[in-house]
């Protein structure tokens, strides 16, 4: 059966109020749903990628201005945008990212539809959980994640994690790993690659994609990349993305002298971002210790352009991942060993070039947005039933009154 879903989000990087990237997997997610046939309509904080025309249906909610009220004039907007529209056509499903609001859920109950948060990382993220604010944010987690009919992870990890810390019985958790889109990311020829992008063909690239946050490890990849360096002179390094860290990366670079083999672009378009991946000659993905819960969708990405990946053996990695699908794992917080694993994949150019295939085929077989979607509509289809029943509940006892 056709269904309309709500799509419900938030998202804000203070030093990236124009379009942040924490929104992909979400247009992703809605546009696949919308073309499966499926009506949805997604609220989203008014970015510019919230501007363009997609498959779905988008509703810019406008945010006032400052760290406190900027939220709250968010959840405030969306719930009397979802209000309205609600009154005019039902939605069938509510579904959304976790967020420090209550607005998505109140709106399932008010209109009678499922209601499923997806939790794509820990709530109270180890760095966050001490004071007032983590143990609210705690609070408010275990109050919303307990009442919705269902909450979806994107690894095991985060699945034991909703249940123990935050009371979700386990029949209302469902792994739903998260994935890339395989038309937009699939092999293309390196050279060209380099080529387009204006970097030298003569150099080898290492590259990372991402937001500069603590977490990403990326002090410990400059360490690494100085220590290659040392040993192999053709050797550059490929930033892609921003971030709140690019400052103190840019400072620590100088420091290393290494600002002249480094190349940052900044954020770039998604749809340029596949074209970068295609240049680099390794991929590295290097969190650090402690990041926590989460779903490591740059490894996704960069499966899917057929490279070979060198990441962190953090779990929520470890649980997915492996050498047999592409992705050669190093302790964390480890320059050397981050360095003698790329160095290794640089000297042996077949390996490398095995492992990508590997690692393509890997995603593509489990882990587009097709099979994604396709197990996400199953879910909703099989609770479906339950809030017709309900429903019809409620309006009898409305005719009766």
């Amino acid at each position: 059966m056709n269904m309309n879903w709500w799509v419900c989000c938030y998202w804000h990087e203070p030093d990236a109020p124009t379009d942040p990237v924490g929104l992909v997997r979400i247009w992703a997610l809605a546009d696949a749903l919308a073309a499966g046939g499926d009506e949805v309509t997604v609220f989203a904080p008014r970015y510019r990628s919230a501007l363009v025309p997609r498959r779905s249906r988008v509703v810019p909610i406008a945010m006032l201005p400052g760290s406190v009220v900027r939220p709250i004039s968010y959840a405030v907007l969306a719930f009397f945008s979802g209000l309205w529209r609600g009154l005019r056509k039902r939605p069938t499903v509510v579904y959304y990212r976790w967020m420090e609001s209550l607005h998505p859920l109140l709106l399932a109950r008010i209109f009678g539809a499922t209601c499923i948060c997806e939790v794509n990382g820990e709530p109270v993220p180890p760095w966050g959980a001490g004071g007032w604010r983590g143990r609210l944010t705690h609070a408010l987690a275990s109050f919303a994640l307990r009442r919705c009919d269902r909450v979806v992870v994107l690894t095991e990890g985060l699945g034991r994690l909703v249940q123990t810390e935050y009371g979700v019985p386990v029949d209302h958790v469902a792994l739903l790993p998260s994935g890339t889109d395989v038309s937009l990311f699939f092999p293309m020829e390196r050279n060209c690659c380099v080529q387009e992008a204006g970097l030298d063909p003569a150099c080898e690239y290492i590259g990372f994609v991402g937001s500069f946050y603590r977490y990403q490890g990326l002090a410990t990849l400059l360490e690494a990349f100085e220590r290659l360096r040392a040993r192999r002179t053709s050797v550059r390094l490929l930033m892609v993305g921003d971030g709140e860290e690019a400052t103190a990366l840019r400072e620590q670079a100088a420091q290393r002298g290494l600002s002249r083999w480094i190349t940052w672009t900044g954020r770039v378009p998604y749809s340029r971002v596949p074209l970068l991946i295609g240049a680099m000659d390794v991929c590295v993905a290097p969190f650090c210790g402690d990041r926590g819960e989460t779903s490591p969708v740059k490894i996704f990405d960069y499966l899917a352009c057929g490279k070979p990946v060198v990441a962190s053996a953090i779990p929520s990695v470890t649980a997915l991942f492996s050498q047999s699908n592409g992705v050669v794992l190093v302790e964390p917080d480890r320059a050397a060993s981050l360095a003698d694993a790329v160095m290794a994949l640089l000297d042996r150019p077949e390996e490398s070039r095995r492992l990508g295939i590997d690692g393509r085929t890997f995603v593509e077989e489990r882990f587009g947005w097709e099979a994604i979607v396709r197990g996400l509509r199953d879910l909703a289809e099989q609770m479906a039933p339950h809030h017709q029943s309900q429903q019809r509940v409620l309006n009898n006892a409305g005719e009766r009154a």
